[in-house]
């Protein structure tokens, strides 16, 4: 009997622990926090209405322009579905907490087969940018980075001419110009004198990985990173005037991207521009829509790509664009898409097409199954689709949240090309070199936005600051921003075009 005495006591004590316990959890100020919402990747998210997130301060130090509400005066954001680029039924799930993800880019624990959702939890912040903004925008120069204990700066590429100055390990210097000179060694102007960057093939001083210093080697040619998503051919003039605008002064268009409707709008920015990157998707396919009808059943993945692609290719033939986008967020596993896609490559190879690969909604893919990916990207390396080019990838990126830049928005979901490429440098590092295009961006979820909500003002500034962020990764050939065309639910940035083209120009120095 003694050895149950206790027990009642033992009870008591803890009853009254409990007690004061919830007590002291009620008198608790801290709000208990919500991340980021995983969600099945097969379904197209909408996040219930009776979520919704209070506005986050802007990231950067320039407020929005007094088109925009402060974020302290506008009402709670409203989160609004990603679109693809064709109205689809959705369905509405409800939001659970989830982890929010650490800020290693890779791996990063993500339970299978999810991807993740619309930002709906008040206490949260996005990750910070990449890299801080300025004040003043300008395309970013090409760094020389010394590497050398000390060199020396000379007032003309060549060891005889005069030495104006020196430059020390680790010093960044702006490099303007490349020179080869005829033992091969490699010289750079920067605004201190001609710096070498090598000696009898010893690395004296290195390039940096931005862009403009690709543009300096002639690996790629200046171009905005900025292009046009366009729905149909009903802004053909103002699209047409935009592209010779910038074409005229030297900076064309990156990339533009038509979809059924467009298709002589793309052929005519071929011949004003022939340097812009042009690619289309057709709707009209009779085996589906976005993707082949029964996706979800898993059909056979080479036979399902042979009758898709035999049904695109009649839709193709009025078009010459440089890459064609053959799906679109299409929800089947990873491994069936990279089946798919290997025999879609081999057939678009034998009728001289490349394609963009995969179309994935912004948050995907799922990072810890990214390695089902890789096959595609080795039978693209091994496989060219024309000569000097590869089949690329293309991937969507959206704020999520109708009152939020994207530029401002969450590094997972609208840079997640940059956990991409760091997985790539590790596992298949030929394949950085694979070309990205995000063929989808915008603010909010690209719909039930107004000028008073965005304004073109804030489109500029978006534009802009994700331009400046995008230098950083020259392996992505540009972004399309959503979207240019009329008579559909989404937002027509039509009348935008007159004041993004001037803000181009300005930031490229035109």
């Amino acid at each position: 009997m003694k050895t149950h005495t206790k027990r009642p006591v033992q009870l008591i004590v803890l009853c009254l622990s409990g007690i004061l316990g919830l007590f002291s959890c009620k008198n608790d100020p801290r709000p208990i926090p919500v991340f980021v919402t995983p969600t099945p990747a097969e379904v197209v998210q909408v996040i219930s209405p009776t979520v919704t997130p209070s506005p986050v301060p802007s990231l950067t130090e320039t407020p929005l322009p007094s088109a925009t509400p402060a974020p302290s005066q506008t009402p709670a954001p409203t989160v609004t579905p990603v679109p693809s680029d064709t109205p689809a039924p959705t369905a509405t799930l409800t939001p659970t907490p989830a982890p929010l993800p650490s800020n290693t880019p890779f791996p990063t624990p993500i339970p299978p087969d999810v991807t993740y959702g619309a930002i709906i939890g008040p206490d949260y912040v996005p990750e910070p940018l990449h890299t801080a903004l300025p004040s003043d925008l300008r395309e970013r120069p090409c760094p020389a980075i010394v590497s050398a204990a000390q060199v020396s700066l000379y007032v003309s590429p060549d060891r005889a001419a005069q030495v104006v100055g020196t430059a020390t390990a680790r010093e960044q210097l702006t490099a303007s110009e490349l020179f080869t000179a005829a033992g091969g060694d490699v010289w750079a102007n920067t605004p201190g004198g001609w710096l070498p960057l090598s000696e009898q093939g010893a690395e004296l001083a290195r390039l940096g990985s931005m862009r403009a210093c690709d543009i300096l080697r002639g690996r790629i040619q200046p171009s905005t990173l900025m292009g046009l998503h366009v729905l149909n051919g009903t802004s053909r003039a103002p699209v047409l005037a935009f592209v010779r605008m910038l074409a005229g002064h030297g900076i064309p268009m990156a990339t533009i991207k038509g979809l059924t409707g467009a298709e002589e709008i793309l052929n005519e920015v071929e011949n004003i521009s022939p340097e812009t990157v042009t690619v289309y998707r057709s709707l009209l396919s009779p085996e589906g829509g976005d993707c082949p009808d029964g996706i979800l059943d898993l059909p056979d993945p080479e036979e399902t790509a042979q009758r898709w692609m035999a049904s695109l290719e009649p839709l193709w033939a009025p078009v010459n664009a440089d890459y064609f986008e053959f799906i679109n967020e299409c929800p089947a596993p990873l491994d069936w898409l990279t089946r798919f896609s290997i025999e879609a490559m081999r057939i678009a190879n034998e009728q001289n097409r490349c394609l963009l690969l995969y179309s994935f909604p912004g948050g995907s893919p799922n990072m810890e199954q990214f390695d089902q990916l890789l096959p595609a990207y080795q039978y693209a390396l091994d496989n060219p689709c024309q000569p000097g080019r590869t089949h690329g990838i293309a991937l969507h990126a959206y704020s999520l949240e109708d009152t939020r830049l994207a530029s401002e928005s969450d590094v997972w979901i609208v840079f997640r090309h940059r956990l991409m490429y760091e997985r790539l440098l590790n596992v298949l590092p030929a394949a950085v070199n694979v070309p990205v295009f995000i063929t989808e961006w915008g603010q909010g979820g690209g719909t039930y936005i107004t000028d008073q909500t965005i304004s073109c003002a804030d489109v500029v500034r978006d534009v802009l600051q994700y331009t400046y962020q995008l230098e950083e990764d020259p392996y992505v050939v540009g972004f399309h921003l959503w979207s240019v065309g009329s008579g559909t639910i989404w937002r027509d940035l039509t009348s935008c075009l007159d004041m993004i083209g001037p803000a181009l120009l300005q930031y490229y120095g035109k």
